[in-house]
């Protein structure tokens, strides 16, 4: 894997997910508030055995993964509150920049801080010289999270699941690099 985990933030700890993260990811997952900007924003369908098993597999997949999802953890003992990852998208035949958080860790700038380190690192573990990120068009709290990191609004791409375009923001290595970001190797 390109990340040299864990990587720590002032307020949080960024590793790869384990089994123990399953239940708070689980709930997220069938959250409807979280899940109405991802896809056709419809909660996971499957049954907790059903996720359980699938949870398990990418995490044994992961393992010899080059990039992924790493789990982001709040406070001491250290919460799970979500992912932040880079990996290729089939979507848009590119890097892109995912994330995902429970409700009860929004508005805190949490996903800024952890896209921050992730970004940093790929950048760092890769010669990649571009990322990109999609956001649903009225998530405004997400597009302000990759406004924040540089990106920068490139096209639209229609989303069959979503029904519509989606923006797709781009942030180049310079860019990203050139802003005043506290990024782990800041700290």
């Amino acid at each position: 894997m390109i990340f040299k985990t864990p990587l720590i933030t002032p307020r949080l700890r960024i590793k790869p997910e384990s089994m123990d993260d399953f239940y708070r990811f689980y709930e997220m997952s069938k959250d409807p508030e979280v899940m109405r900007w991802i896809g056709d924003g419809s909660v996971y369908h499957w049954s907790r055995e059903t996720a359980l098993k699938k949870y398990q597999a990418c995490i044994v997949n992961r393992k010899t993964a080059e990039s992924g999802n790493l789990a982001v953890y709040a406070g001491n003992p250290g919460l799970y509150i979500g992912w932040c990852g880079v990996s290729f998208s089939k979507f848009l035949d590119h890097a892109e920049l995912g994330y995902r958080y429970c409700r009860d860790a929004w508005g805190r700038g949490y996903a800024t801080e952890a896209a921050a380190a992730v970004v940093a690192e790929t950048f760092r573990g890769t010669e990649m010289d571009r990322i990109l990120a999609i956001a649903h068009p009225r998530n405004s709290a997400s597009i302000r999270v990759l406004e924040k990191l540089g990106f920068i609004r490139s096209h639209t791409r229609f989303s069959r699941p979503a029904g519509l375009g989606l923006p797709v923001y781009a942030l180049e290595r310079e860019t990203f690099y050139r802003q005043k970001i506290s990024t782990p190797e800041n700290y």
